[in-house]
């Protein structure tokens, strides 16, 4: 699986199914795009157009909860809101999933990694970097 792949799967997941769409958003001929999706659909990668992606299969078994503690005085001075950052923190392309919530943290994400090593990558360089981010507390999902 490359990168082309891996940018269809990430249209096919946030619900975007239309060959034509893909095709435009990718900047790529129709063609390719079929072919590819078939290729997808054959794999098992793609098990349905509701976003349904066997992750493992994808190349990203590890899944992490994520939970976050933000700087609440800090967004204020920033002009942003839990839910603007929250945004900010899907828009990554690991980020598959987010909430603001309650309790000890403000926000919950999930992560998908290839590794443990891709995992501290996605921690340190872009979720650790996000101004306002106070602190993360990571829990792996075994199963």
């Amino acid at each position: 699986m490359d990168n082309f792949d891996e940018r269809l799967i990430d249209l096919v997941d946030s619900g975007t199914i239309r060959y034509s769409a893909i095709a435009k958003r990718m900047n790529a001929p129709l063609s390719t795009v079929h072919i590819r999706m078939k290729k997808l659909e054959k794999s098992g990668v793609i098990r349905k157009y509701k976003g349904d992606i066997d992750w493992k299969k994808a190349g990203l078994p590890l899944s992490a909860l994520i939970l976050i503690s933000i700087d609440v005085n800090l967004l204020r001075e920033l002009k942003k809101t839990q839910d603007k950052m929250l945004k900010e923190l899907v828009s990554l392309q690991y980020v598959k999933e987010g909430y603001v919530i309650t309790g000890e943290a403000d926000l919950f994400v999930k992560v998908l990694a290839r590794d443990s090593a891709h995992l501290k990558d996605i921690l340190l360089n872009h979720i650790d970097t996000i101004e306002g981010v106070v602190s993360t507390k990571t829990m792996v999902v075994l199963d």
